[in-house]
């Protein structure tokens, strides 16, 4: 089993990143207040497989494969993402469900394949579930705009349009009586976390609320990829309380690493707890 694809116990579940890609940027573009000496923060781009109860349950979907972007970063990528689900015994037509916390192009990627002229769902039988505020930003000028929307063209509408998507609304919702959708606003407009429990254990699919573990201490750093910056910190400082209080398994979308880990509060400060 590839390095990248390690397996978590959580209650009954099997939690397994399936990882993408590295990104590399320099501190100060990524963090636009960075107050230290410059370095190179590195990010990870990753899904989350979910095995419980029988079913598969995917947490974002990456970058994508032959998807024409703008950013270099993104653009024409061929990463061996469903070799690292196929290490899990884990084929597309196998999946249930794929559960989206928000609409960007790092996140949505490999919910479509090109064949016979066109993107097609890579996960045929499954349901796609998107935050609603989400979707209908796309909708609007604004997110017509933005260069993120190529994805939402390639990655989304042809789910829609296949008749596989459902939508959460901004007040939230349970997914499959199991995973429950939780609004974290400020990254971008539809932004959602997923929780998920089993056997008295707690997970959260935390999404973009932070990008780089220099947030923990200094929850005020805000990505230059968030739109909102009060309400992105605001975010940030509440999801790491309830997470240091209940103690949760925090799933992140970007830490580099094994992503995963506990956040614990020691002298006023939050601190990662890493779990190999």
């Amino acid at each position: 089993m590839s390095k990248d694809s390690l397996s978590h116990k959580l209650g009954k579940a099997v939690i397994s990143k399936i990882y993408e890609t590295d990104l590399a940027f320099n501190s100060n573009f990524l963090f636009p207040d960075w107050k230290k000496e410059s370095s190179d923060l590195i990010l990870s781009v990753h899904g989350w497989l979910v095995r419980h109860g029988g079913k598969i349950y995917l947490i974002d979907t990456g970058i994508g494969k032959g998807k024409k972007r703008t950013s270099p970063l993104f653009n024409d990528l061929d990463s061996p993402f469903l070799l690292r689900l196929a290490e899990q015994g884990v084929k597309p037509e196998d999946v249930d469900y794929v559960l989206m916390t928000h609409i960007h192009t790092d996140h949505v990627g490999w919910n479509t394949y090109y064949k016979d002229g066109k993107w097609q769902p890579t996960f045929p039988n499954a349901r796609y579930v998107f935050p609603q505020e989400g979707y209908q930003y796309n909708l609007s000028d604004e997110g017509k705009a933005v260069p993120g929307y190529a994805a939402f063209v390639d990655s989304v509408l042809p789910v829609i349009e296949a008749g596989l998507a459902d939508f959460i609304p901004a007040a939230g919702g349970v997914i499959d009586g199991k995973f429950e959708y939780i609004s974290t606003p400020g990254h971008c407009a539809g932004h959602m976390s997923i929780r998920f429990n089993d056997e008295g254990e707690n997970a959260l699919f935390a999404g973009d609320v932070m990008h780089n573990l220099e947030q923990l201490p200094h929850p005020e750093l805000v990505s230059v990829f968030c739109v909102d910056k009060p309400l992105a910190i605001a975010t940030r400082k509440r999801i790491l309380e309830q997470s240091a209080e209940n103690h949760t398994l925090y799933f992140s979308s970007h830490f580099a690493g094994s992503s995963v880990g506990y956040i614990n509060k020691q002298a006023g400060q939050f601190v990662w707890q890493p779990v190999e």
